[in-house]
């Protein structure tokens, strides 16, 4: 069987990672975090502090809301 060459191959792992899905969100959020890690650099700390709070807080809920949902339906965590 002879090998596809490399950017069809690609491009068949592009599509078939449903990039609908996680491509803006990746677009998006790379200025934002630019911008913090440029802040960072100026010193301004503080600043950065208050921009990655709302990243904090989401991931926070989100893990309550995996552990919930998990402790609801009786699973164990892959750790415990």
């Amino acid at each position: 069987m002879r090998q596809q060459p490399v950017l069809v191959r690609l491009r068949h792992v592009f599509i078939r990672s449903r990039w609908r899905g996680w491509l803006l969100p990746v677009l998006c959020s790379l200025p934002y975090l630019m911008s913090i890690g440029w802040l960072m650099q100026r010193g301004q700390f503080w600043i950065a502090q208050v921009l990655l709070a709302p990243l904090l807080m989401a991931a926070a809920i989100g893990l309550l809301t995996l552990g919930l949902a998990r402790a609801e339906n009786g699973e164990r965590w892959p750790w415990s």
